[in-house]
């Protein structure tokens, strides 16, 4: 006799559904995540208008300029997921249990962290990440994280690095910003201008002042957001793999690059126009120029590296275009 191997049914695979007991269980597992991470996720201030009370990864994300983009993260990442969905229903549950020991480590970093056991203020958020993944591969398996890493990696930018690396990186783009904005201010007629570290000294025409390149300048802020609108555009719509890593390659020079027109453009407004105009309001208002100018380029680029390459169909007819009948 001939042994035959069975195959499993196609409807013996256990994938994702989201039925209504799928709802009910995803939101008991949303609650009990924000519940027991409320010392950072905490969304209920004290009174209204107020950031007091909430969550020290809210609180910051509502009071510090430089992560104010911290709510759209979130929601972006769940964009992500959504236009991603089908596929991930699609696939089965398997090595699911590979999570548990994710999330008890997660779970088990927070505590210590709590317990100051680990005396850094970053390990709670690093560990709140390490549990969400846990609970990831614990609910959907492995094979779902061909498509939920992303959403899950993105999350990143919403979390505030140590303060201490954070301003051991302003220091020296704070003292490159000068440097160009003083290189290329003295190609203006009449003007003598230069730098002291990150204070630059001018004098035009008689009137003289100094423009201090301060941490929000230094293009940190913008570098963040701007990496996060730069691997959204890469990740959005389809695109083969080089395209993608072209474009988040693409995110520091262009993040630095248009921090460079701001901070040349506050010099010139400050020195040739009013003081007034560049700063308050109005130097937030070229901040958010600043974002849109950077989108627009990762649009750009997007567009010529999709239009770089000829369908196989088109490319084999003169002129790229396929015969029809």
């Amino acid at each position: 006799m001939t042994a035959i191997a069975m195959t499993p049914a196609p409807s013996a695979i256990q994938t994702l559904g989201f039925d209504r007991p799928a709802q009910v269980r995803a939101a008991i597992v949303t609650a009990a995540f924000v519940a027991l991470f409320w010392e950072l996720l905490g969304f209920i201030p004290n009174q209204l208008g107020s950031a007091a009370g909430t969550g020290k990864l809210v609180h910051m994300w509502l009071t510090e300029q430089d992560w104010s983009h911290g709510p759209l993260i979130p929601a972006f990442s769940a964009y992500l997921v959504h236009i991603h969905w089908d596929r991930i229903r699609r696939c089965p549950i398997r090595f699911a249990w590979l999570g548990l020991p994710i999330l008890l480590a997660g779970l088990a970093m927070y505590g210590a962290s709590v317990a100051t056991i680990i005396p850094f203020a970053f390990a709670k958020p690093m560990a709140m990440m390490l549990t969400l993944l846990g609970v990831i591969v614990l609910l959907c398996g492995v094979p779902a994280m061909a498509y939920l890493w992303l959403p899950w990696m993105y999350l990143f930018f919403a979390i505030p690095m140590p303060k201490r690396l954070y301003f051991e990186l302003t220091t020296p783009l704070r003292a490159m910003v000068a440097w160009v904005a003083t290189k290329v201010l003295t190609f203006v007629p009449d003007l003598y201008i230069q730098h002291h570290g990150t204070v630059i000294q001018y004098d035009f025409k008689g009137r003289s002042g100094e423009i201090g390149v301060v941490d929000a300048c230094s293009g940190m802020r913008s570098l963040i957001a701007l990496c996060a609108i730069g691997v959204a555009v890469a990740f959005m719509t389809p695109r083969p793999t080089w395209q993608r890593l072209i474009l988040v390659a693409s995110c520091v020079p262009i993040a630095i690059f248009c921090n460079f027109i701001r901070v040349i453009t506050t010099c010139v407004l400050h020195i040739f126009v009013d003081s007034a105009y560049a700063e308050g309001s109005y130097h937030t208002a070229l901040g958010l120029v600043t974002l849109a100018l950077g989108f627009v380029m990762f649009s750009a680029l997007g567009w010529v590296l999709s239009n770089l390459t000829v369908p196989a169909d088109d490319a084999d007819e003169p002129g790229g275009t396929a015969a029809r009948a």
